[in-house]
């Protein structure tokens, strides 16, 4: 072939890969997603419904679980064949408490590009299942604890997932003391068994006197990762990577915005191009004025004087709750109605990079301010906040006897109040400050 004529084709077909893969086709697809997500929790009325964050977030209404449950965090990675791992920084100790509350539970997740189920549900929850089954069944061989669907995991790679276990068990033995306790219950011993639900898969049948985990892959399955539906172009795991073709939009301004989004079968690209950037810039502009349960959530207590959680973004707070005697807040777009000389703000944000390389010069000027009964709040409770409570636990033990070990354990020794996910960044922040 001519290499010009080559080269136009490649082009074109890009162009029209990105066409295909525009705003309105991935909303589109993610509704039709979440639709079949709805169908499944309502055969399982009593399982509660979680998504696996991040990409999950854009398949489940936060009514179904906000408030309620946490979602779990398992990452893909983990489960890439010959990278397999068990990740002590993602432990999800918060999944056994639900599950064994509610005697099961359903977490869904999506993948891209012609696959039936993403890695975190083939290979990285089975791992973490095996290993926390191990505790709960310690007679029992890995083999028998080891659960992967056999028409995406194949008995070779099952083979060398099996041979890595030992090892993981040890590193999770590190931890074992802190961790036990939310591990084995005394009052439960069934064990924990994945279940794989997607589009087009048979009926499910669960095995009486275990703990069901039920991981639902929303996305049906295109072997280009596209497929031509009426009126849109199908996007296989089109909630993936929102960061990249959401313009702004977020799963949270998505669902809370879901009456809109409803509407845009009937709209053409640019009208919903439009809509996204409206809903965006009001998210952005919006500075309603809240009271301070309404503002901070999903406070947790590490101590009787140290308290961390979460704040919401683009609020002003009308009211400082005088249960404190210091706030320190680490959001770049928090205001106060009044200055208040017990609120300390600082403009970093969870989940950006940038503030998780900008945080190592501000620790010095934050942990002296922790006094009294103190609040520490981020943008979502998971990172920056994380930081600030994992170098204060840590500043009054001698600088000699800190290790990243020390440092690991009091992460873990955090997972057991709710779940935390702080960026590899902002732990190199806290190890440089600390050590």
């Amino acid at each position: 072939m001519d290499p010009e004529i080559e080269k136009d084709l490649k082009s074109l077909t890009k162009s029209l890969h990105a066409i295909n893969l525009s705003l309105r086709n991935r909303l589109l697809s993610i509704l039709k997603d979440a639709k079949y997500v709805k169908e499944v929790k309502q055969k399982f009325p009593d399982y509660p419904l979680i998504p696996n964050d991040r990409c999950g977030r854009w398949y489940v209404d936060p009514i179904e679980y906000d408030g309620k449950w946490m979602p779990s965090y398992f990452k893909s990675t983990d489960g890439h064949t010959n990278e397999w791992s068990f990740s002590t920084r993602r432990l999800n100790l918060h999944i056994l408490k639900q599950v064994r509350e509610t005697k099961g539970i359903l977490i869904v997740d999506s993948t891209r590009r012609g696959k039936k189920i993403p890695d975190s549900f083939s290979k990285t929850i089975p791992i973490w299942i095996a290993i926390m089954n191990k505790y709960i069944a310690p007679d029992k061989s890995y083999d028998e604890l080891l659960f992967t669907p056999d028409d995406t995991v194949s008995n070779y790679e099952r083979d060398r997932i099996l041979e890595r276990l030992p090892h993981f068990q040890s590193e999770m033995n590190k931890y074992k003391d802190l961790v036990i306790d939310n591990v084995v219950d005394p009052n439960e011993n069934g064990l924990l068994r994945p279940y794989w639900v997607y589009p087009g898969c048979r009926r499910l049948e669960i095995e009486q006197g275990c703990l069901p985990v039920i991981l639902v892959s929303a996305s049906q399955r295109s072997l280009d990762g596209e497929n031509k539906m009426e009126g849109y172009t199908y996007v296989q795991g089109a909630g993936d990577d929102h960061e990249l073709w959401g313009r702004g939009l977020t799963s949270q301004m998505f669902w809370g915005n879901i009456n809109e989004f409803s509407d845009i079968y009937r709209m053409n690209d640019e009208e919903v191009d439009e809509m996204v950037s409206k809903i965006v810039k009001g998210d952005q502009n919006s500075v309603e004025v809240e009271t301070f349960n309404e503002v901070f959530k999903a406070i947790v207590e590490i101590s009787p004087t140290l308290h961390f959680g979460k704040v919401d973004k683009n609020l002003t707070v009308g009211e400082i709750n005088a249960n404190y005697d210091t706030m320190v807040i680490l959001d770049s777009t928090f205001k106060l109605i009044e200055p208040s000389k017990k609120v300390h703000i600082f403009p970093l944000d969870s989940g950006s990079k940038k503030s998780a390389k900008e945080l190592r010069t501000y620790l010095p000027q934050i942990i002296p301010l922790i006094k009294g009964r103190t609040l520490v709040a981020c943008n979502d409770g998971e990172d920056m906040s994380v930081a600030v409570v994992l170098s204060y636990m840590n500043i009054h033990t001698p600088r000699s006897e800190r290790s990243k070990e020390t440092i690991r354990r009091s992460l873990i020794s955090l997972l057991q109040y709710r779940k935390v996910n702080p960026q590899r960044a902002t732990l190199t922040s806290v190890n440089s400050f600390l050590l």
